[in-house]
């Protein structure tokens, strides 16, 4: 019969979900996720603070 202490799983745990790998994707889906929300939005407060912020900082010529 084998027992896992409670340290260790939470150990392994933590050292696969805390890499530095996992993080860095982690970030950047939700980035991406968080942009394309915003970027695409029907909601007006929030597509329109995003199409000014767009036109501003990259320099797009308005449709």
């Amino acid at each position: 019969m084998t027992v896992f202490s409670s340290t260790s799983v939470l150990q392994k745990t933590a050292g696969v979900t805390l890499s530095k790998p996992v993080q860095v994707t982690l970030y950047m889906l939700l980035s991406s996720l968080i942009i394309w929300t915003v970027l695409f939005s029907t909601y007006p407060a929030a597509h329109n603070t995003a199409h000014s912020a767009r036109h501003h900082t990259l320099g797009v010529a308005c449709h």
